[in-house]
């Protein structure tokens, strides 16, 4: 049986340590500009940026219009650098839209399995920790 409070703990310390570390010069490069080279427009950019045998951290970036595939995301920690609006499509094709804000941090509780794609205007910039 998972411990709560032990994995929260060190999904937060993760989260911190990613501030921490994270630069700001690889949000701006991703945030702005075309597409790098061999990346087809539409497609977001993620780039695993600490990892141990329990833990991953991933800083991810959606501009408006791009998203996921269909994954599970449930127990996922995520912490928003920047804001926007988020659908998530689930596999009944049923949709809900999520606002979040700059410096807000979720703990996703969602069972299900669902896509989302940024429907807003501004680019979406988020760490996100989840166990392996």
């Amino acid at each position: 049986m998972i411990n709560v409070p032990r994995t929260a703990l060190c999904c937060a310390s993760a989260v911190a340590f990613t501030l921490a570390m994270s630069s700001t010069a690889f949000a701006q490069g991703m945030a702005t500009g075309t597409p790098p080279s061999g990346q087809a427009a539409g497609q977001y950019k993620t780039k695993i940026i600490a990892e141990n045998e329990k833990l991953q951290v991933n800083e991810t970036v959606y501009r408006p219009g791009e998203g996921a595939p269909m994954d599970m995301r449930e127990g996922r920690v995520f912490y928003y650098l920047t804001g926007g609006t988020i659908e998530r499509t689930f596999a009944d094709g049923a949709k809900a839209v999520l606002t979040v804000k700059a410096e807000q941090a979720t703990i996703n509780t969602e069972k299900r399995p669902y896509s989302v794609k940024n429907i807003g205007k501004t680019t979406i910039h988020f760490i996100s920790v989840h166990l392996k």
